[in-house]
């Protein structure tokens, strides 16, 4: 297997290969971000191809200065912009590279893709002299959990423990554990996505349930709200920003 900047023509099969079957497809970046993304920070948009090309996995990296304060955090959003291209929050010689998106093949899940992304990102951060490599990391588990435990907040399954040791309980928080990640905040409105009404029907699945007026549960981290009076619905979700060695 090989890493390497993916180039704005890949853009289209990256897309189709790897960041349609892993999100939402309001959550998703469009063929033109992708693309978008390799013409500003080419260094940062990394993809990993098997023996004959095929895709496996794909980081998606932004670089901003950051002043190490928790409390000046941005939001996934921030970091991203709008449109998510990086066109407007970019900042070269930036202090902080931050992980923003990771996909693996759904078929090649399991087999521990996202430590190679991620000491390949190290690395980077590391020849650009970066103080800081951070990631506004979205947990595994939430969205399936809280559909039985509707009650139970994003902080405090974040920090939920596997048994007898200091090992996050969702997975892919676990995961990051293991590769040194240490939580520094809740990015409390990581993502923020406003559509029509009409829009949000054509997402809507059989199994979303509405646990107050207006509230859908989608089976996503986040949830949707939506307002009849302005005929549009918001889907808004937390991620956790995390720190990891250099």
């Amino acid at each position: 297997m090989t890493i390497c900047s993916w180039s704005p023509s890949e853009a289209p099969e990256i897309y189709a290969a790897l960041e349609h079957p892993n999100w939402a497809p309001w959550l998703e970046a469009s063929v033109t971000s992708l693309a978008g993304r390799a013409n500003i920070f080419p260094k940062g948009q990394l993809v990993m191809k098997d023996s004959i090309g095929n895709y496996m996995a794909s980081l998606s990296l932004n670089q901003i200065n950051w002043d190490g304060n928790k409390a000046h955090l941005p939001s996934w959003d921030d970091v991203a912009g709008d449109p998510t291209d990086y066109s407007q929050t970019y900042t070269k010689n930036g202090n902080t590279l931050v992980l923003l998106s990771m996909n693996v093949d759904p078929a090649l899940k399991g087999l521990h893709l996202p430590s190679k992304m991620i000491a390949e990102a190290q690395k980077i951060a590391t020849n650009l002299g970066a103080s800081h490599l951070i990631g506004s990391f979205r947990p595994s588990g939430y969205g399936e959990v809280k559909k039985g435990m509707p009650d139970l907040d994003f902080e405090t399954y974040c920090l939920l423990k596997k048994c007898g040791s200091d090992k996050p309980l969702d997975h892919w928080l676990g995961s990051l554990w293991h590769l040194g990640m240490k939580m520094l905040a809740v990015d409390d409105k990581a993502m923020t996505v406003t559509v029509p009404i009409a829009e949000f029907e054509s997402y809507k699945k059989n199994d979303w349930k509405e646990i107050k007026s207006g509230i859908w549960e989608c089976g996503e981290v986040g949830a949707w709200k939506v307002d009849s009076a302005s005929g549009t619905a918001t889907y808004q979700e937390s991620n956790v920003w995390g720190s990891l060695p250099l």
